[in-house]
């Protein structure tokens, strides 16, 4: 307050004569504006601690997570070369399976179902004698999110889930020209799809996965993030 008055007394001592030197004040900085910033730091730390929190309770952040970044890859995800045989040939038909679901929903304006993949030959959802995992699928919906959720016979094995993000009815993302990228799929009016490929052990009875790193399932890439990046470096964007 002694502060303030001082500068009261230097303004009106300043504003009796038009000569007299021009006084300016200087306030301290409202406290108001320190808490806001305050509680908004305080709640961005908040966050951060949740997010790391419930990485770790879900077991997202492990050794693997580690030798991952070390690959250019973020924690819940893995490549497709260290995967063992029997699930790179599973991840195979997926991504068949996928590309062949986007086909008919590009061309019918719905997704197939299970059972008319199954029809049609389309691996993985058609038996394969050849295919030991013996993998019941589902197509499971929510708002703009479609999985096709592969559960399996054995308990152990692991279960394999291809999830679609549809982009929303006004506007959604368009393509960068000269750019691909092996999760996104283009629809004939230029819109993307997000498609992503994983693997993992808890199931829920019903429902979509809207979260599945958070569940400890792992996203299978055919190559990292960074090493498209480098691709597209070295090819000068083409």
């Amino acid at each position: 307050m002694a502060a303030r008055t001082r500068s009261v007394r230097w303004l009106q001592r300043g504003s009796r004569g038009e000569d007299g030197p021009r006084v300016v004040e200087v306030l301290p900085p409202s406290r108001r504006d320190e808490t806001t910033w305050v509680l908004l730091a305080a709640g961005f730390v908040v966050l951060a601690v949740i997010y790391v929190v419930a990485f770790e309770r879900f077991g997202a952040i492990d050794r693997a997570g580690a030798q991952a970044g070390a690959k250019g890859l973020l924690p819940f995800q893995v490549l497709f070369r260290d995967l063992p045989s029997p699930r790179q040939r599973v991840f195979r038909a997926m991504q068949e399976g996928a590309a062949e679901a986007v086909s008919k929903r590009a061309a019918s304006g719905a997704w197939p179902t299970v059972a008319s993949l199954a029809e049609d030959g389309i691996p993985p959802f058609a038996p394969d004698p050849l295919d030991e995992t013996a993998l019941r699928w589902e197509l499971r919906n929510d708002g703009l999110l479609r999985q096709y959720v592969g559960i399996p016979a054995r308990e152990g094995d692991p279960a394999w889930l291809v999830s679609i993000a549809e982009p929303e009815p006004q506007g959604g993302e368009k393509p960068v020209p000269g750019v691909v990228d092996e999760e996104h799929q283009s629809l004939p009016d230029g819109r993307l799809l997000h498609v992503t490929l994983w693997s993992g052990t808890s199931v829920p009875a019903t429902g979509v996965l809207a979260e599945p790193a958070l569940r400890g399932w792992k996203q299978v890439r055919v190559t990292s993030p960074f090493e498209e990046i480098e691709r597209r470096a070295g090819s000068g964007g083409r």
